[in-house]
C-alpha cells in the first residue's frame, strides 16, 4: 500500500492512498461472503444464493457500501501506522476502483494548527478595560431596574404597555387573537402610535403588517404575509405604566445608604477588586486576540460547522436557528483560537504548575464570579486536577507573564456609520 501526505494548510491534510489490487480483491470477496448472508435473491432462501448471483443482483449497491466500509479501514490503519490526528472523521474526496484493478483514494482531514508564534512578548495590545465608574453606573442602573412597579392605569401615556384583543382581517377570514403592544410616538415592531390617549374599554381600527401582528400576538394559530398590510380592530384590555425610581438621595436611602454620593463610593469600593480582576482576563484575551492578529491562521471550519449544527440540533424554528447558528460559529471559533493560541504558548513558554498557582487561579475566578472560594469550589464542579484544567491554568499564568512586558493601549471606538457591518469577530472578552 502507498501513502502520501499532502498539507494544503495548517489543519487540512490530503492522504492519497493507493491499494494493490490483490489486496483489494481479497477484501472485497471476503466481504462478498458476509453480505451475501444478509441479502436476499429472488428463488433462493435468504443467504443461499451464489455468490456471483447475490453480486449481480446488487452490484452497484455491494460495491458502493465495500468501498466505504474498507477506506475507512484502511484509514484507520493508515493513521494509527502514521501516528495522525485529526478532529472530524476523514472526508473522502475522489475514491476509483474498478475490479481487478488497484484503488486510488483522496482523503482529507483537519486537525488542530501546529502554531510558530513570531513574537509574544513587548507587543503593543489593544484592549478595552472595564471602568470602575461605568461598572458602578451600571450597577445602581440594575438596582433601579430592579425596583421598578408597573401600576395599571385607565389612560394610555408614552411607553405604556396596552394588552389588547386583536381582530384581523384576512380577505373572507377573521382571526381573533390577544395581543401586546406598546404606546409610543415611534412606529416599530413593538408600538402603536394611535393608542396614545385611549383608555380601558377603547376600541379603534388600524392597518398593520402581518409581521406586526405575529410578532406581538400571543399564541397566535394562524400565518400571516409579513409585508403584506391587514385591516385590524383593537379593543383594549389592560394598560400597564413602569414607575421608574429618580436616582437620587431618597432613592439611596431607600437602598440603606445616606446619600448618593456615599451609595456610588461604597459601591465602587465593594466592586473594585472584582474589576481588577475582570481586567486580568480582559488583558489575556487582547493578548490571545494580538496574538491570532500578527499569526493569522485558518480554522478547520467543516469541524466548526459540525460543532454549530450540533448545538442547534433540537431547534425547529428556522428564524432562531439561523440566529443561534451564526452565535454559535463565532462562539467556537473564538474558543478554537483560545485553544490553539494557548497550546502553542505552553509548547514555546512550558511552566511547573504549583499548588499556590492553582489556588491563586481559584481565587481570581471566585472574586470574578463575586463569590467565595469555598463556594466557586463546590458550584463549578471543576476538576483542577484534570488535564484541561491544569492546561488553562498554565495558560493563565503564561499570559500574566506575558501581560508584563506588555503596552496595554485602549482601543478606539470605530465611528458610527450606517449600515456597517462586522466581517469579523474578536475573542469575547469575559
Amino acid at each position: 500500500m502507498q501513502v502520501e501526505f499532502n498539507q494544503i494548510n495548517v489543519v487540512i491534510k490530503e492522504i492519497n492512498i493507493t491499494i494493490p489490487s490483490d489486496e483489494v480483491t481479497k477484501a472485497y470477496e471476503k466481504y462478498l461472503v458476509k453480505i451475501a448472508k444478509e441479502i436476499e435473491v429472488p428463488g433462493f432462501r435468504k443467504g443461499k444464493a451464489p455468490l456471483y448471483m447475490v453480486e449481480r443482483v446488487n452490484t452497484e449497491k455491494i460495491k458502493e457500501n465495500f468501498c466505504y466500509d474498507y477506506v475507512i479501514d484502511v484509514f484507520d490503519k493508515v493513521a494509527e501506522e502514521n501516528h495522525i490526528e485529526y478532529l472530524l472523521y476523514p472526508d473522502i474526496k475522489d475514491l476509483q476502483w474498478e475490479k481487478g484493478n488497484d484503488m486510488t483514494v483522496k482523503i482529507q482531514i483537519e486537525h488542530e494548527p501546529q502554531l510558530e508564534l513570531k513574537q509574544i512578548e513587548g507587543l503593543t495590545v489593544p484592549y478595552k478595560p472595564a471602568i470602575l465608574e461605568e461598572s458602578v453606573e451600571k450597577f445602581i442602573a440594575d438596582l433601579i431596574a430592579q425596583n421598578t412597579i408597573i401600576k395599571d392605569v385607565e389612560i394610555a401615556e408614552e411607553n405604556d404597555e396596552v394588552e389588547v384583543e386583536l381582530i384581523v382581517q384576512n380577505n373572507s377570514d377573521t382571526y381573533t387573537v390577544s395581543a401586546i403592544f406598546y404606546a409610543c410616538s415611534e412606529d416599530n415592531d413593538y408600538s402603536i402610535p394611535a393608542l396614545i390617549g385611549h383608555k380601558i374599554g377603547d376600541t379603534l381600527s388600524v392597518i398593520l403588517t402581518g409581521k406586526k401582528i405575529q410578532t406581538n400576538a400571543l399564541n397566535a394559530d394562524f400565518n400571516l404575509v409579513d409585508d403584506t398590510e391587514y385591516s385590524c380592530e383593537l379593543c383594549i384590555n389592560r394598560i400597564s405604566r413602569k414607575e421608574i425610581p429618580a436616582l437620587d438621595d431618597e432613592f439611596a436611602k431607600d437602598m440603606e445608604y445616606d446619600s448618593l454620593e456615599e451609595m456610588r463610593a461604597k459601591i465602587a469600593e465593594e466592586m473594585k477588586l472584582r474589576i481588577e480582576h475582570i481586567n486580568i482576563d480582559i488583558e489575556n484575551n487582547s493578548i490571545i486576540n494580538k496574538l491570532f492578529t500578527d499569526n493569522p491562521f485558518p480554522l478547520p471550519m467543516k469541524t466548526v460547522e459540525y460543532l454549530a449544527f450540533q448545538q442547534i440540533s433540537d431547534v425547529s424554528d428556522d428564524n432562531l436557528r439561523k440566529l443561534l447558528l451564526n452565535r454559535y460559529y463565532y462562539m467556537i471559533m473564538n474558543q478554537m483560537v483560545q485553544l490553539y493560541i494557548g497550546n502553542a504558548l505552553m509548547k514555546e513558554k512550558p511552566i511547573e504548575l504549583t499548588d499556590e498557582m492553582v489556588e491563586e487561579y481559584i481565587n481570581h475566578q471566585a472574586i470574578i464570579q463575586d463569590v467565595t472560594v469555598e463556594a466557586y469550589k463546590e458550584h463549578s464542579k471543576i476538576d483542577f486536577s484534570s488535564q484541561d484544567t491544569q492546561n488553562s491554568i498554565k495558560e493563565y499564568f503564561i499570559l500574566r507573564q506575558i501581560a508584563k512586558t506588555c503596552e496595554f493601549v485602549i482601543e478606539k471606538e470605530p465611528p458610527e456609520t450606517e449600515n456597517t457591518e462586522s466581517g469579523t469577530e474578536k475573542i469575547e472578552e469575559e
